[in-house]
Formats: C-alpha cells, sequence, structure tokens
C-alpha cells in the first residue's frame, strides 16, 4: 500500500424529471454528508463528476449544496471533470448533439453556477465509451477519460490491464477503472479496515509491489442514499475514515498520475460502458442497458427520438433532455419502471408534426404499453 496511489471518482447525477422529495432525500443523506467531510480535510479529497441536470435541481432549494461543490473545487480539495448536460449515452447520439450536450454543461456550469472544469477530463455517462468520440472531445481541449476495465479485459486479458502505465489511444490518455475494486464498493457491505486489509493482501500479488495506481470509480449516491442501511454503513464505516486516513498521501488526482507512470499506445481500444460484461463484448452488444440491438423497446425508443431529434433547431432543451440514458435505462435488464422511461417518450412525441406522429404512431402505443410487471422480450 505504500507504493499505491489510489484516484477515487465520484458521480454526482440526477435526471431532469427526478422527484422533488427524492432530490431531498439524496441532498440530505449523502451531499451534505460528503460536503462536510470534505469541509473538515484540509488536502485534495476526490474526483467528481456532476452533470448540469443535477444542478438544476438544487439550484432553487439547496444552495449550499453547489456553493459548498464550488468552494471545494476552488480550494483545490475536489478534481472536477467536462461532463454532459442531460447524461446521454454518447456513441449512440449524432454528433451535433454531443456537441450540444457539452457546450450546454460548460457554458451553463460557469456562467450560471460560476463552476469550472479544473483538469483536462471528461466523464462519459454510464462510461459509455467509443475512440470514434475522442477527436471531438480533444477539439475540446479534453485530454483524457475514465472508462472501465471489463471490455478492455475482453479483448486483451485480466493482465493486461494497467497499473504502472496509462493507455494512450491516439494522444488521448484513458485510464482504467478498476471493475473489482469498484464493485466490491458499491455492491459489497464492506468496512474501511476490510477494505483495507483485502487490498494489503492482493493488491501486492497483482503488482509485484511495484509503485502502481488504481481507479475507484462510482455514484455518489453509493454512500448514504443507494440501500439505505447499506449506504449509511459505506458513508460512516468506509468512505469518512478512508478519506480520514487516504488524504494527504494515498488518495490523488487523477490528471496527477500522468507525471508518475509512462503511456503506453494502444492501437484499438474496445467500446463498452461500466454496465458491460465480457459476454457483451463478445457478442459485440457493447451498450447493452441502452442499445437496440436486442430490444424491441428500446428499438422502439430510439425510433421515436432521433425522429424527434430532426427537429433539433426548434426544440434544442426537449432534444437533450429526451437522450438522457435514463430512459432506456427503465426498460433494461438492470432496471424497469416503464413509467420513468415514458417521460423520454413523451418528451419526443411532443416536438412531432402531426404526421410524423401518425408515423411512429404504433412504437409510441406500445412504449406506452409497457407494464410495470417485467416481462422479458429481449431476443438475440
Amino acid at each position: 500500500m505504500k507504493r499505491l496511489k489510489i484516484a477515487l471518482l465520484l458521480h454526482f447525477y440526477q435526471p431532469w424529471w427526478q422527484f422533488p422529495w427524492i432530490i431531498k432525500k439524496i441532498v440530505n443523506e449523502c451531499y451534505r454528508p460528503i460536503l462536510g467531510l470534505i469541509e473538515e480535510l484540509d488536502c485534495f479529497c476526490f474526483t467528481i463528476n456532476i452533470n448540469l441536470s443535477l444542478l438544476l435541481h438544487l439550484e432553487e432549494h439547496y444552495p449550499d449544496v453547489i456553493e459548498g461543490l464550488k468552494r471545494a473545487v476552488q480550494t483545490g480539495k475536489l478534481e472536477i471533470v467536462g461532463s454532459t448536460a442531460q447524461h446521454p449515452i454518447m456513441p449512440l447520439i449524432p454528433e451535433f448533439v454531443q456537441r450540444a450536450q457539452i457546450e450546454e454543461d460548460r457554458i451553463q456550469k460557469e456562467n450560471r453556477f460560476g463552476i469550472r472544469h479544473n483538469c483536462g477530463g471528461f466523464f462519459f455517462p454510464e462510461m459509455a465509451f467509443s475512440t470514434k468520440c475522442v477527436d471531438l472531445l480533444k477539439s475540446y481541449g479534453y485530454s483524457w477519460t475514465v472508462v472501465d476495465d471489463e471490455p478492455f479485459v475482453a479483448h486483451y486479458g485480466k493482465s493486461a490491464v494497467p497499473f504502472n502505465s496509462i493507455v494512450s489511444w491516439n494522444g488521448f490518455r484513458v485510464f482504467m477503472r478498476s471493475n473489482y475494486w469498484s464493485n466490491t464498493i458499491s455492491h459489497g457491505n464492506i468496512s474501511f479496515s476490510e477494505l483495507k486489509s483485502k487490498m494489503e493482501v492482493e493488491i501486492p500479488n497483482w503488482t509485484g509491489n511495484a509503485p502502481a495506481y488504481i481507479v475507484i470509480a462510482m455514484d455518489a449516491e453509493t454512500f448514504g442514499h443507494h440501500d439505505r442501511k447499506r449506504g449509511a454503513d459505506l458513508m460512516g464505516g468506509l468512505l469518512v475514515p478512508m478519506l480520514k486516513e487516504w488524504v494527504g498521501n494515498v488518495l490523488v488526482p487523477i490528471e496527477s498520475l500522468v507525471s508518475d507512470f509512462p503511456e503506453i499506445k494502444f492501437n484499438y481500444l474496445p467500446k463498452g460502458s461500466w454496465s458491460t460484461s465480457v459476454d457483451d463484448i463478445r457478442r459485440d452488444n457493447p451498450y447493452p442497458l441502452w442499445s437496440s440491438k436486442i430490444s424491441l423497446d428500446r428499438y422502439r425508443l430510439w425510433r421515436l427520438v432521433n425522429l424527434a431529434l430532426t427537429h433539433f433547431d426548434q426544440a434544442r432543451d426537449e432534444c437533450l433532455k429526451m437522450t438522457s440514458s435514463c430512459h432506456w435505462w427503465w426498460i433494461s435488464r438492470s432496471g424497469w419502471d416503464p413509467k420513468l422511461m415514458q417521460k423520454g417518450a413523451k418528451l419526443a412525441y411532443s416536438v412531432l408534426t402531426d404526421d410524423e406522429k401518425m408515423s411512429i404512431q404504433e412504437d409510441f402505443d406500445e412504449l406506452m404499453a409497457l407494464k410495470e410487471a417485467y416481462v422479458h422480450k429481449d431476443v438475440e
């Protein structure tokens, strides 16, 4: 552990339609406790992504959260990466919408909230990565991102995951999120002392005690909000002692790793997300919870949304919102609540002409008819 650097990335996000009572719970159970902890500490704490959609929820009733975030960024306690306004799956939307998502997020954060990213990093929503997006990101001055290592493992094997070098593709750095260590925290109920003991045993077997780093990333809401009892345990039993012990020595900004570890160039990086399994990669289905490859319901939603996107110039705000990844997620294998998907579908339908509505009516009606009880319709 003495030769190990850990970069912790927390993802702060809620969709544009989130219920006010949920926002209130998250603020009190998660955001305020995390910001209070940061206030207690004197050094850099961790890296964050926060989407514009969440800031807009916080603006009226929770300005203290915005001010706390802004203060932590300005004092160097947080490394904040660039993002998108409404959390779309970037590789699945047209480039003009990708640009609008990036620009809306950056401009509104800076002009409306006084929050400016302080590094060259960019967060792909759901870590849904494709090299076809890299040139676009570079044109905005971004120089690195974080992706899940599972798609990389599927292509190159487990032993190829770097711990003492940084993956580089076409001059763009790609840090690998440790799927194993991230999920050990977010999917388990582990204390800081248990995590530390586990790392002290397992990591030297991987690194051979050489200088090394790992990137751990998860939703900020993991701490205090997701699964209320376990989330509270993870907040008090893991995040609090982790920061208090590791701040100033073990925890580092992701961008700082560039000066400590060399780059290794790769000619190919697979598509994928932090919900993509090895089997998904083998089936050429890199975005399984959002793409239309195996789901008729998600295919219908994409048809509807893509038709609505032809009205982007007249309905910019609606088009940014309708491409939120959540609409597809809620009719996926990981989540099933069609009512939440239908918020996006109805928004897309609302911008169509009467003739367009007639042409897409069957798809729209099928989406509106989806029931709360999950019925498996996916076909290979």
